[in-house]
């Protein structure tokens, strides 16, 4: 899979670090969209780090997951610039790849 960085990720908290490298493996490590979704609920809450979605926006829109940064933590503005957009069929070929191992 193939995951372009579009924007810089500020330094609006010490933990925003972390919070992105979390929904990056959740990405990552997902087998289909849905995954992705659920993982995300899952892990929103009770990490020490504070929620996800307190860092972050995301978005499951036009066959593609997209992430923006807050502009602080909690707060309702996000920066312009996307920082990483992945189209769902990047994910579902990555998992039909997985399939098609465990076969041979």
């Amino acid at each position: 899979m193939r995951i372009n960085h579009l924007s810089p990720l500020y330094p609006t908290d010490p933990r925003v670090h972390r919070a992105y490298s979390e929904i990056l493996n959740i990405v990552l490590l997902s087998r289909h969209i849905m995954d992705v979704s659920r993982m995300l609920i899952e892990r929103n809450v009770g990490h020490e780090y504070g929620s996800l979605s307190g860092h972050f926006h995301w978005s499951f829109r036009n066959d593609c997951f997209t992430l923006w940064q807050r502009t602080g933590y909690n707060h309702l503005t996000c920066f312009p610039q996307r920082l990483i957009a992945v189209h769902f069929g990047t994910i579902a070929a990555k998992d039909k790849e997985i399939d098609n191992v465990s076969l041979n």
